[in-house]
This record gives structure tokens, sequence and C-alpha cells, in this order.
């Protein structure tokens, strides 16, 4: 016959479940970051290609490319005036 105790979870298993809760939320971070410079990559060499023209259009100019993919031309642009 066996008995079940409430006792509290010993230390050393919560120090593990720590540790791999905290491996999971690095590894999802590195993910994250990886996926979001991927896809600025490809919106920063879509965009690269265009003419001055279309750049134009969309209010960039092609010095502001990166910042605009990171969304930092808006803020520039506030400070600038």
């Amino acid at each position: 016959m066996s008995t079940m105790s409430n006792a509290p979870t010993a230390p050393q298993d919560l120090a593990e479940h720590s540790w791999v809760r905290d491996l999971g939320a690095t590894l999802n971070r590195w993910c994250v970051a990886y996926l979001t410079w991927r896809i600025e990559r490809a919106a920063i060499i879509q965009l690269g290609s265009m003419s001055d023209r279309q750049l134009q259009d969309i209010g960039i100019s092609r010095s502001e490319i990166a910042s605009a993919v990171r969304g930092k031309v808006e803020r520039i642009r506030a400070l600038s005036c």
C-alpha cells in the first residue's frame, strides 16, 4: 500500500524545473530575435530593390530604409521638428 503526501516539492526539483523553464525562455527569445532579424532583412532587401521614385512615394529615402523597417523613422523625424 502506498501513501500520498502533500509535502512541498524538494528544492532540488524546483531548481531543475526553473532551469528548464529558463532555458526554454532563452531559446524562445533567441528564436523570436532570429525570426525578427530575417523578416527585417527581407524587408530591407525588398525596399532596397525599389527605385528612388517608389521610395519617395511611400515617404522614405534610401538612407532611411533600415530605420523605417525597424520603426525608428517616425521617432527621428519627431525629434528633428
